[in-house]
């Protein structure tokens, strides 16, 4: 019972941290890691509901190839978003700051 808990919070914990890497992709503007983030979020979500159920049939171990599928994949998209956000440092929001277009574009880095 206590190896279930575990995989269950192992997995909530992965699909957290890919929806904090999804919420940061957006904001860099990093378009393939926001849909490599909502996929693999769709992916811990599943997860994370087969672990539960596994839990409520009350089976006698957690699937271990279950719990470092979810762990690997979060790792996976936090790698993937430090890898473009290292060779993409310019994406960042940019704001037109005068009245006529194109006069003076700051962008935020």
């Amino acid at each position: 019972m206590k190896n279930h808990i575990w995989t269950v919070l192992a997995a909530v914990f992965s699909a957290l941290i890919c929806g904090a890497t999804f919420l940061f992709a957006l904001y860099r503007q990093l378009a393939l890691v926001e849909v490599a983030a909502c996929i693999v979020l769709g992916v811990e979500l599943f997860v994370l509901s087969a672990s539960l159920g596994d839990w409520i049939e009350k089976k006698e171990k957690p699937s271990k190839f279950k719990r470092w599928i979810a762990i690997g994949l979060a790792a996976a998209v936090v790698g993937y978003f430090l890898i473009a956000k290292t060779l993409n440092p310019s994406s960042g929001s940019c704001v037109n700051n005068g009245n006529q277009p194109s006069a003076s574009i700051s962008c935020n880095e």
